[in-house]
């Protein structure tokens, strides 16, 4: 697809959301109004806007990265949910131990969780061929409604009214920039992810081959390269990245695992990674968009009278015609 295709496809796409508010609401001036000017119109708003795309930059960036390889994950939400989980009970296993080194081993215990599903999933399909985007989705079926009880059992908090782990030290918290709202230093970090996750796709000999793979396996095996290796590797890293996000949500947003606390943060990294069209330098502004979008609809839906189901129907058609069309990966 080209540029100029790709900004009409979205231009398009965001005039069929204009019409489609004008035609189903009751209140269509104030459906727009809360639409474009809710995630700006307050620093809380605003802070929430910049956090969730900073989680969501993760988890798209991870299925790009799976996609860029060659394999689909389809288990990012399981991923993710386990990512939160383990670092908070490390945390609350260690009360004494120094914030500067547990906050890293916290964050670096949510990757690893995503990390080890990933890595199942890509090793299955090394060794005895097993389709990763099956895998990956029964993986984390499996491992949500494990992570569900642990949750409401064994790790529950008595005091708090939701089913929660108790709370972690606000020394192991992540540093709020803008309060109340729930960014918080996480946004550095996801940052910082996307944009070695560019570097070397762009920049480093192992950032082409995992594309060449991606692109073309079988030209790749003739050159030499391990295709299933990068495979293999390519799921691990999705699957790592996806964990980060949601141990940026443990320890940053709530301070405790909660039950569905990840919130689809894994499908809507696979929404942010389509809309990117997994190119690594468009996945921020992916997020950045999705995000504004799904606030704003959110505002409307509240404001205007707007059922919560036609918002997600809203939501959905504006997502299929920017997402349609979609011919290649990577850059």
């Amino acid at each position: 697809m080209t540029k100029n295709r790709r900004i009409m496809v979205i231009v398009g796409g965001i005039l069929l959301l204009l019409g489609l508010v004008l035609y189903v609401s009751p209140k269509p001036l104030e459906a727009l109004g809360d639409l474009f000017t809710d995630p700006l119109r307050s620093p809380f708003s605003f802070g929430n806007l910049i956090a969730t795309a900073g989680i969501l930059t993760l988890s798209g960036a991870g299925i790009a990265v799976a996609m860029t390889s060659g394999s689909f994950n389809l288990g990012g939400e399981g991923q993710a949910y386990l990512g939160s989980l383990l670092p908070v009970m490390l945390l609350l296993a260690l009360p004494g131990a120094p914030p500067a080194l547990m906050i890293p081993a916290g964050l670096a215990a949510g990757a690893f969780g995503g990390a080890a599903m990933g890595w199942l999933s890509g090793i299955m399909r090394e060794k005895i061929g097993t389709d990763e985007l099956i895998s990956s989705y029964l993986a984390a079926g499996a491992a949500i409604p494990i992570i569900d009880y642990l949750i409401a059992v064994p790790l529950r908090d008595p005091e708090s009214y939701l089913l929660s782990t108790p709370k972690i030290s606000e020394g192991f918290r992540l540093a709020r920039l803008l309060p109340p709202s729930q960014l918080t230093s996480g946004i550095l970090l996801a940052l910082g992810a996307a944009l070695l996750w560019w570097f070397v796709s762009r920049y480093t000999l192992a950032g082409y081959e995992l594309k060449i793979s991606g692109a073309n396996p079988r030209f790749a095996a003739l050159s030499g390269i391990r295709v299933s290796l990068y495979r293999s590797t390519g799921m691990t890293l999705s699957g790592a990245l996806c964990g980060l996000a949601g141990a940026l949500m443990s320890l940053g947003v709530y301070g405790a695992a909660i039950q569905g606390g990840t919130g689809g943060i894994g499908w809507n990294g696979i929404a942010v990674a389509l809309i990117a069209r997994y190119r690594p330098a468009l996945i921020l502004p992916a997020a950045l968009f999705f995000t504004y979008l799904t606030q704003g609809l959110s505002a409307a839906v509240m404001a205007s009278g707007i059922s919560s189901e036609m918002g997600l129907l809203l939501q959905a058609a504006v997502f299929i015609a920017i997402t349609a069309g979609e011919s290649g990966k990577g850059e």
